[in-house]
């Protein structure tokens, strides 16, 4: 019996020896997997210039992300790149979008800001549009004149699209003055809060949505910027004349790679005229710190008089405030809020109504399902990187790591109230029946930027209103 005992203890040892053995071999073959899959994924993201699958930088390479001079040492010539950086900076920001917080979307300058030289989009309006762009610099210590100029081909309205400018500016540690004046013709929008240009390319070359509605508007305008930048705020106050005249465009084209069994809807008409008009804007944003995702405060406000003692066909005055909070709950989640509200009073015109729905805004609603003279918007997102979950071994550690998951809500008033309103009234409708409302879930990418989301109406029951993203809603 002893011997038994003996040889059985022996058998024993030897099946935990494998056994402990085989778990080493299996969480190494893991560790290993998960490495290769890891490294094939930041190499996509290190071709493509995003923070996908790798970590986000650092603040030392935040401050150095734009222009660090190959000739300049960053630790043992601080001083020299500190200014070689505030003198010869494209931005106008201190910290590039891709590093901090979500700017608002707003009309600093006649026509979309952009650092590409090559010029593309695709709507329904001017079908292909092809040019070449020379973006505006901005010196923040010296006297200087920048130059820009935009100009461009759409293949199916025949007609070419552009605008030249000319600024002096006046930078001195961090502030910058400009006096500017430049002339355009333009196929415009008032929908760049709502989507971005690519993401709107994509849609209509693809699945042959085109989110944007437009317009023609030809004319100048000159303006006058305060600008300031810190290590990682800034704050822009623009005052501007514009001087334009304005026309509606027709759907030209019909063509996508997708979705062949439905067309582009119309594009709205407007009230055509020519309207001079003072624009006075405010924006303000902070980038407080990363680690997945970026915290800090993006404010802007925005307002347009177009009154007949300045001039032209249209008389109405505008204003918009825009209030965003990026906030760090802990390494791995965040919770982002939105607060928006817009008013106008005179005759608005169609051109510079105020819209609500879809994208950016009531996801489960139809797009641009309410349009009025009176608009508040709240948009509250609560998002969990999967790193929060690298102890669970169920699931690799790779996929997890690389997902966001989020719970969304959103509410919003809109309204068309009587044009003699002042600003500050036509809001007495807005109670629990007038207010819109829904919520949803949804996953997407580290970088928060595609997204596929679930959304439902909270006065209804029925099914979800599905959506894609390729961009943050704010």
């Amino acid at each position: 019996m002893k011997l038994i005992s003996f040889f059985a203890t022996i058998f024993l040892l030897i099946l935990f020896s494998f056994t402990v053995s085989a778990q080493e071999e299996k969480s190494k073959f893991k560790s290993q997997i998960d490495s290769m899959v890891e490294s094939a994924f930041q190499r996509f993201d290190e071709k493509l210039g995003t923070y996908i699958f790798r970590d986000e930088p650092t603040d030392k390479d935040e401050l150095t992300e734009n222009s660090c001079p190959e000739d300049v040492n960053i630790d043992t010539d601080k001083e020299e790149f500190k200014l070689r950086k505030k003198s010869y900076s494209r931005g106008l920001f201190s910290v590039s979008p891709e590093h901090g917080i979500v700017r608002n979307s707003s009309q600093l300058l006649p026509w979309e800001i952009t650092d590409e030289n090559l010029l593309f989009r695709y709507n329904r309006v001017e079908g292909l549009f092809l040019g070449l762009n020379y973006p505006q610099k901005y010196y923040w210590n010296d006297h200087h004149i920048s130059l820009f100029a935009s100009g461009g081909y759409a293949f199916k309205a025949h007609r070419w699209r552009g605008g030249i400018g000319i600024a002096q500016q006046f930078g001195t540690d961090g502030t910058l003055f400009e006096i500017g004046v430049e002339g355009h013709s333009l196929t415009d929008t008032r929908d760049q809060w709502l989507v971005d240009l690519d993401e709107n390319n994509l849609a209509a070359i693809l699945l042959r949505y085109d989110y944007r509605d437009y317009f023609g508007r030809e004319g100048i305008s000159a303006w006058t910027g305060l600008y300031k930048r810190w290590q990682k705020s800034d704050l822009q106050l623009q005052i501007a004349y514009r001087n334009d005249n304005y026309e509606s465009l027709d759907r030209l084209t019909n063509w996508s790679i997708f979705g062949t069994d439905k067309s582009f809807r119309d594009n709205p008409q407007i009230p055509e005229g020519r309207m001079q008009s003072i624009l006075s804007t405010l924006h303000f944003h902070s980038t407080e710190s990363r680690k997945i995702y970026s915290a800090g405060w993006s404010f802007s406000a925005g307002a347009e008089v177009s009154g007949k003692s300045l001039g032209g066909d249209f008389d109405f005055n505008s204003y918009t405030v825009d209030l965003r909070r990026y906030q760090s709950i802990g390494r791995y989640d965040n919770l982002n809020i939105r607060l928006r509200g817009s008013s106008a009073t005179g005759n608005l015109p169609f051109q510079k109504a105020f819209d609500m729905g879809g994208l950016s805004t009531l996801p489960a609603y139809r797009f641009k399902e309410f349009t009025g003279n009176r608009m508040l918007l709240a948009n509250l997102e609560y998002i969990v990187n999967g790193k929060m979950f690298d102890d669970v071994d169920f699931f690799p550690s790779w996929l997890l790591r690389n997902i966001n998951m989020m719970i969304f809500a959103d509410a919003g008033f809109i309204d068309n109230v009587d044009p003699d309103f002042s600003v500050l009234d036509g809001f007495q409708s807005l109670n629990k029946k007038s207010l819109k409302s829904d919520w949803g879930v949804g996953i997407g990418t580290r970088d928060a930027k595609l997204r596929l989301g679930f959304a439902w109406r909270t006065d209804k029951s029925g099914p979800p209103m599905v959506f894609l993203r390729i961009n943050r809603p704010f």
